[in-house]
Parts: C-alpha cells; structure tokens; sequence
C-alpha cells in the first residue's frame, strides 16, 4: 500500500537524495542544492543517519547595500560560491513521566570551495506532552555548539494537528504550515519558513579574520504545492516573499560582526525534485 503524500518541508522528515533550485529575486539570486542522506540505524527509540550537502550560490550585491565603504568584489564577496557539509544527525526517545522525551543531536563538517569553515553542531530536546495519530504537542530547547550566533540557544515549540484528512495545521520551532490535501499524491501548503544561506570566503581585509562566513536569514511565507509522480519519487513548486531577518559577515566562529549588508524584500521561485524513501 502507498501510503499519501506528506509534507517534507517541516520539522525532521528525512528524504534520501533532493535536488532542488531557489531562485530570488534580489542580491542572492541563484541557489542549487544536494543532498543526500543514509539512515543507517532505525529504531522505535532511535535512529542514525549519515548526511551529505553541497550547495552552489551566487552573490551579487552592490557597494551601497554594504555598511561599510567595501567593494563586494574586491573582497570576494560577490561571485559563484559553493557550499558543501557532511555529518551525521541522531533522534532518541526516552520515556519521562509517562511521556517521551525527544532528542536531538546534529554534527556537521562545513567547507566551500575557498576553505575549510569549521565543524559545528546542534543538540535539543522536547517533551512530547500529547502523542496520537492526529495531534502532537510539545515543548523544548535546542542549543548550537561552536557557531558564530549571537543567541545559541533558543526554545522551540511543537504543535501539528490533524482536523480531518485533508486539512492539518504543522508548527515547528519558527515554521508553520497549513496544509490541504486533496488526495493521496497531492499536497498544498501555505506557510512561513526560515532560510539560512551561508558560505565560507576569505576577504583579504585588513583587520579582518582570514577567512570569514556570510549568513543571510530570511523569513519567507510561501504557498508550496508537492506531487508524487510514483512511488517514492516527488515533485515541489513554491513561490513566496522573501524578507530578510539578519545579514552579517562574521568570523567562523566569533561573535564579531565585520560586515552588515540591508537587503530588500524579494519574490522567489522555488523546484525541488526528491527520491524518499
């Protein structure tokens, strides 16, 4: 039996090879991802899956958008950029007070094609007050290790419910969703979601660390529609607003900013084609 269609853009879903191509319309037009992920141990209480991501962008701001008085491309800024990680990320439920525990742990080695970013990582957990098949309910706390934000830790809230099976509402940590489906290989949502876009390069700025990362995060409502041609084998178109929530050049794991940069709300377009498992 082939079981409907799900919704693979929110929360911990895994997919085993996406191909997807993001294009905004504004100063980081052009994104291609990969990825590819393994689970190699799958378990009531736990699983285990090795992972592979590599992303290719393009930056092209002008000298006005920068807060300080830089040319984008001298610095290498702007350009082709790729982005590229592998790792490892582990779920396990525990068993408190009548209720399960989730954690998470998340370990990845970050590179681009400039130089090697750093190795970073991500633990959390949540207490699931509600379990069943259509209603889920939790709160939590998810931490950051050896990252360059300035808020390591943040709690997350978990809430996704079923009224009937076509209409669901999915809250995860800052997404959300509202998802209509009308049958079993078709699924529409419309929702918000953050995107993180982000590289390693080396500025050659006096003052400056040797190399550096650029972080763009953005808010993006969106409306998403996802198809399953056959089995396993699924399609997504989305299209959206993309606004900006923080831009900065940092160092790879310091606190210090050494550039900020103002972006402008965008359109975007967006088609992923996934083979899950």
């Amino acid at each position: 039996m082939i079981e409907p269609v799900n919704e693979s853009g929110y929360g911990m879903v895994k997919t085993n090879l996406t191909f997807g191509y993001d294009h905004a319309f504004g100063a980081v037009p052009d994104n291609i991802t990969g990825r590819i992920s393994y689970q190699i141990i799958k378990k009531p209480y736990l699983t285990f899956s090795a992972n592979a991501r590599l992303n290719t962008l393009w930056a092209n701001f002008d000298s006005e958008a920068l807060s300080k008085d830089l040319d984008p491309w001298e610095i290498g800024l702007n350009g082709n950029h790729s982005y590229g990680s592998f790792g490892f990320t582990a779920t396990g439920f525990l068993p408190l007070f009548g209720k399960p525990m989730a954690i998470l742990a998340i370990g990845n080695a970050e590179w681009s094609n400039h130089c090697f970013g750093r190795i970073s990582g991500l633990v959390g957990g949540a207490y699931i007050f509600k379990l069943t098949k259509d209603t889920q309910f939790g709160v939590g706390i998810l931490g950051m290790i050896n990252t360059s934000s300035k808020i390591p830790v943040f709690p997350v809230f978990i809430y996704r419910h079923r009224f009937n099976p076509q209409f669901a509402i999915n809250i995860y940590g800052g997404l959300f969703g509202l998802e209509y489906k009308p049958n079993d290989n078709n699924l529409i949502s419309l929702g918000a979601d953050l995107d993180v876009r982000s590289f390693y390069f080396k500025p050659h700025v006096e003052g400056w660390p040797d190399k550096c990362r650029f972080t763009m995060t953005s808010l993006r409502p969106a409306l998403k529609f996802k198809h399953r041609f056959f089995k396993n084998f699924y399609g997504e178109a989305q299209a959206g607003v993309s606004f900006k929530i923080s831009g900065r050049v940092s160092g790879v794991t310091g606190k210090a900013r050494y550039l900020d940069f103002s972006e402008k709300p965008s359109f975007f377009l967006k088609g992923v084609l996934s083979y899950a498992l």
